[in-house]
């Protein structure tokens, strides 16, 4: 049952970000609304993490350190479910260890509660040194949000949501298997499936999201094209459950564009996975296409022309 003044348990994943995190803490530190606590879950940190975390712990007990247990695979989405696990409060907010809320960024969201499960909010996109700013992730009002999310007509990243700590109990959280595009294939994956959730859109600037050259999300290109792909195909089979045509044809077209990548990157072994996995989805759905047999041939011989990307790109 809500409370007047419920307890906001804010989740933050940590790696090697002890000469930036302090300023993300020091912003949940100046936040309005007082009724939170903030677990910080660190993801095997070879810097002074440790030594800075202790200092916050001793000054605030609203905050606690954990280290993601070394029987969960490693990466921000372990150390999200890991801090969702020994949370205690009534609503949740996952945030990045390099971002910065604004110090109304707590209160605004509980003082528009209803009932709704998630909260949405605005944000801006920062660099590095915080001196250039982008507004972004403003959202339209969806007739359905798995579209917004997956056209990407509405940016989401963790954030952006407040949820409800009873709508996420006993679902599946973050994929722990994939290195990157998480918060897409989260998002994707629960809006589909919770098509009525209960959610309002708070068009007001929250928090600053900070790209800055350490993230993860600037490397390995391979496992970059790994997450896409995983997160096209598990679209591509929803759209056609969904009836959907024109998700349909986009997903085909960013399947075959992605697996045209494969083959320029030379990941033959990746490539067989999931064009298997693609070729079946196709069979099963009994959707049309010309020629797919010849994908996996030009794999082989390793050879990857944008004249025959085109051609498979345009047949729809």
């Amino acid at each position: 049952m809500s409370t007047e003044n419920p307890l906001v348990s804010i989740i933050i994943p940590t790696y090697n970000r002890a000469h930036l995190i302090g300023e993300t803490l020091d912003s949940v530190l100046a936040q309005t609304y007082q009724n939170w606590e903030c677990i910080v879950v660190d993801d095997g940190s070879t810097d002074d993490t440790d030594t800075l975390m202790a200092e916050y712990m001793a000054k605030d007990s609203r905050f606690r350190y954990y280290h993601r247990p070394k029987d969960r695979l490693p990466g921000g989405n372990a150390a999200r479910n890991y801090g969702f696990e020994q949370s205690r409060g009534e609503y949740i907010q996952w945030f990045d260890s390099d971002d910065l809320m604004y110090s109304y960024f707590l209160k605004f969201k509980i003082d528009n509660l209803n009932n709704n499960d998630i909260i949405l909010t605005s944000g801006e996109v920062m660099n590095q040194t915080l001196e250039t700013r982008e507004l972004r992730f403003q959202f339209k009002e969806p007739f359905s949000l798995f579209n917004e999310m997956v056209t990407y007509n509405s940016e989401i990243l963790t954030p952006c949501v407040l949820f409800k700590k009873t709508f996420l109990e006993n679902k599946v959280l973050f994929n722990e298997t994939i290195a990157r595009g998480q918060e897409s294939e989260f998002f994707a994956r629960l809006f589909f499936h919770n098509p009525n959730i209960n959610f309002i859109i708070l068009k007001k600037v929250l928090f600053q999201y900070r790209i800055n050259s350490t993230s993860k999300s600037n490397k390995d290109e391979n496992a970059y094209l790994t997450s896409r792909l995983i997160f096209f195909i598990d679209n591509f089979e929803r759209s056609f459950i969904l009836k959907d045509e024109k998700l349909i044809i986009r997903f085909y077209k960013k399947i075959i564009s992605t697996l045209f990548d494969f083959i320029k990157n030379s990941m033959k072994s990746e490539f067989n996975i999931f064009y298997i996995k693609f070729r079946d989805l196709i069979a099963e759905y009994n959707f049309r296409v010309k020629n797919l047999y010849l994908l996996p041939v030009l794999s082989k011989l390793n050879f990857h022309s944008e004249k025959i990307r085109k051609y498979f790109l345009n047949q729809y």
